[in-house]
């Protein structure tokens, strides 16, 4: 039986095996279940819900993506990934008391449309299914109702993002400044500042209002005086929707503005972006200047000018013309233009000097230079001039340079998108990857042979994801301590793919170890029917016997029962510091997520003379009164391996083996080493071979690629500075994780800037060294 959290109010879920849907006791809700494997998926799934709880999306979607990357099959995170995309928060109905969707994220695009949605109903059983399509169905209404009301709204210009108030209710300095900004702003701009423009909104839904605004603006501000008011779960939902907008070509512009904060603490989001100081002098003059120009409110209107015409003129213009050319050859532009100008005052409609000032304009010094201009000049008022005014033959040369360039840059654009294609395609490993570059090939199926590499890539897809299938299924029936559940499951998965490889031999082959395990279990039920009734048939005749005795032991028991807890609640605690010492009951006794705990010592100021230095810990994860901790700094440097012969694993390594005996000796003493949970662990450095199934114990380990994703949420949280002991022997350097790199023998780390490097480095190369342990809370906190 596996507990899971409910994910509408975080209440305790008791499920049992297969259960695919479930009833919350203490909210009431029917809710579709995730596909609970093991311990480490649901302490994810439960991660993820909370960041989703929490109205932090975006969170949320990186940690779903994550076990989706591990299991493509499990229709609860594809719709988990639904409710993030459009904003889902489930809110008590009044009336009711049940939990209802509101949406907080409103796309133009219906539910019923987008994939995520899609692939949770091909991958959902019949129950889960039909849940499903009723949310949707609600949720679809209330993007239906909501993208009418903001319809209706008239569009503006800018959007002021900040936050309004501190989480005990009073106003932020945020808020006045956003005020000051609304107020020099509207004279000029439609401007939507949330305490103005939702006033009288009160007592309705704001998301139309918003949604209305995010996609009329063509202008955001984001302003703020702390790191935590930029990140605040509703502003943050406002800044993040903004710029999907612009990733999604809208043209639009995100100013971040602070005052009061190092700019270095702005959200990484808005670290391409030119960040304003609002405490700098001319502030409100710089910005209002620069949405100006951006929104073209100060463009000044044409001015439109009667031609005058000069009747019965005899000047001669032929003299000036051949001044301009000569003027354009010598690159000359200013008089060029000049004697244009001189020109057009004898002949306003003279075609050859709209073509001369078109020259100028364009710096070219030779009329069939404009072939090579860079871009197409049609939207020249001088160039429009010489279709207007010019002879057929005159237009027919001057439109041909037109029509030239845009050949010439369409090409450039198709050879680049082909070239892009290529490059996807032939780095493409997974089904997302072919199908990337399959819809790269499509854009552009008339160049070339794009058309047959798009099909071409669509089968790779499939092959890509049938291999897969095939890796995940073959991971379910060779773990060790596979269970029916998992022949199940692995067979459902062969099935999928029937014909593909082996599948159908791996079929029967599990079928067949069913049959065993059913056989044992068979067995064991019927041995353990005949001991039960001997026990049956014994305590019988000893009822009576024990009858009277019983009656009087029990008011003893009863009492003995109370003062034995008082005294094993002492005695634990007793216990603890008799096993472990008092010093480490003063360092751990009080752990919580987030905190740092000391635990052992080690060299680190690179002084030996005054000892060793107590480690520092920071807790990732409590479960199961355990919890999972990763030292604050890096306390050494080491290659992964110095046994470099054959592919090495994280099982076979020098560093697995140097963290196991000579860093634990060193570190710690017996009685701190009392605390450390012994792990079977997954040969993990061995993902994409055959030994991927294998385990090993280990009580000192590093984190993987999964630990670095998901308990460090950005790259400046991954970063790790080095104790001067590290760096002494190698500098600053990145730190190893144990999974495996792109190449054998690579393995994956992160750099000093926090980057997770997917490809790896040279097992034989030096880097730093961060352990991680599971220790046990179970004494102290109970």
């Amino acid at each position: 039986m596996a507990i899971y959290k409910c994910k509408m109010c975080g209440g305790a879920l008791e499920i049992h095996n297969k259960e695919s849907v479930a009833t919350c006791e203490y909210c009431g809700t029917q809710q579709t279940l995730p596909k609970l494997d093991d311990d480490r998926k649901t302490n994810l799934y439960d991660r993820a819900n909370h960041f989703r709880r929490s109205n932090e999306f975006d969170k949320a979607m990186r940690i779903y993506e994550q076990i989706l990357s591990e299991d493509s099959t499990d229709a609860e995170v594809y719709w988990s990934l639904v409710l993030c995309r459009y904003g889902i928060e489930y809110v008590e109905d009044p009336s009711s008391h049940k939990r209802v969707p509101t949406v907080n994220r409103t796309q133009y695009t219906s539910v019923y449309d987008d994939d995520n949605y899609k692939s949770a109903l091909q991958n959902a059983d019949s129950y889960q299914r039909c849940i499903y399509e009723g949310e949707a169905k609600v949720i679809n209404e209330i993007q239906k109702g909501i993208l009418e009301i903001s319809q209706k709204e008239e569009p503006f210009d800018v959007f002021i993002c900040y936050k309004e108030s501190d989480n005990e209710g009073r106003r932020t300095p945020d808020s006045v400044l956003a005020q000051d900004l609304y107020y020099e702003l509207k004279e000029d701009f439609k401007v939507f500042f949330a305490r103005i423009t939702l006033e009288d909104k009160l007592g309705s839904a704001y998301e139309p209002y918003i949604f209305a605004a995010l996609n009329s603006a063509k202008v955001m501000v984001v302003l703020g005086t702390r790191s935590e008011f930029f990140n605040a779960a509703w502003v943050k939902n406002e800044w993040s929707r903004y710029l999907s907008l612009i990733k999604g070509g809208a043209k639009k512009t995100l100013i971040p503005a602070y005052k009061d904060m190092d700019p270095y603490d702005l959200p990484e989001e808005f670290s391409h972006l030119q960040a304003q100081d609002m405490s700098k002098l001319g502030f409100m003059q710089d910005i209002i200047r620069g949405i100006k120009k951006i929104t073209k409110a100060d463009e000044e209107k044409e001015t439109v000018v009667k031609e005058t015409v000069i009747a019965g003129s005899d000047k001669n213009v032929s003299p000036l013309l051949r001044r301009v050319f000569l003027f354009l050859e010598d690159g000359d532009w200013q008089n060029a233009d000049e004697y244009c100008e001189r020109v057009l005052d004898i002949e306003p409609e003279n075609a050859l000097g709209y073509l001369g000032k078109l020259m100028a304009e364009q710096r070219v010094r030779k009329q069939e230079d404009l072939n090579h201009c860079e871009k197409p000049f049609d939207d020249s008022n001088n160039y429009q001039k010489v279709m207007r005014f010019g002879d057929d033959k005159l237009k027919a040369v001057v439109q041909g340079y037109i029509e030239h360039i845009n050949d010439r840059n369409e090409k450039t654009r198709l050879e680049a998108a082909y070239g892009a294609a290529c490059n996807v395609m032939k780095y493409a490993l997974s089904e997302e990857d072919y199908k990337k570059a399959s819809n790269l090939f499509s854009e552009i199926r008339e160049y070339k042979d794009s058309a047959a590499l798009a099909e071409k890539c669509l089968e790779d897809a499939d092959a890509a994801r049938k291999n897969a299938v095939f890796s995940g299924a073959r991971f379910k029936m060779t773990k060790a301590g596979a269970q029916i559940s998992d022949y199940e499951a692995a067979i459902k998965m062969f099935e999928s793919i029937l014909g593909w490889r082996s599948a159908d031999e791996q079929i029967a082959s599990c079928r067949k170890r069913i049959e065993g395990i059913k056989a044992k279990e068979e067995t064991k039920r019927v041995e353990c029917e005949r001991r039960a009734e001997i026990v049956r048939q014994e305590a019988e005749r000893r009822v009576k016997k024990k009858k009277k005795i019983a009656l009087m032991a029990a008011f003893i028991v009863c009492t003995a029962v109370v003062l034995a807890v008082v005294i094993i609640l002492a005695k634990r605690k007793n216990d603890f510091i008799a096993r472990y010492g008092q010093e480490v009951y003063d360092r751990v006794g009080l752990v919580e997520e987030g905190a740092y705990i000391t635990l052992g010592k080690y060299e680190q100021d690179n002084d030996i003379s005054n000892g060793k230095e107590d480690i520092e810990w920071l807790v990732l994860w409590i479960v199961d009164d355990k919890a999972l901790i990763v030292s604050k700094y890096a306390l050494d440097v080491q290659p992964y391996s110095t046994y470099t012969d054959a592919d090495c694993t994280w099982k076979t390594c020098s560093l697995w083996e140097w963290l196991n005996s000579t860093f634990i000796d060193e570190a710690f003493s017996e009685s701190e080493k009392m605390m450390f949970v012994t792990a079977e662990a997954t040969d993990a450095f061995a993902d994409n071979t055959a030994n991927a199934n294998h385990f090993i114990q280990e009580r000192i380990f590093l984190l993987d690629r999964v630990d670095a994703n998901v308990y460090f949420i950005s790259d400046k949280e991954r970063q790790c500075k080095l104790t001067a002991y590290a760096r002494a022997k190698e500098g600053d350097s990145y730190w190893w994780l144990q999974s495996s790199g792109r190449y054998p023998n690579y393995a994956i780390n992160v750099t000093v800037d926090g980057v997770l490097n997917e490809e790896g480095s040279d097992v034989a190369s030096v880097a730093a060294v961060r352990p991680a342990l599971w220790i046990d809370l179970d004494i102290q906190q109970k």
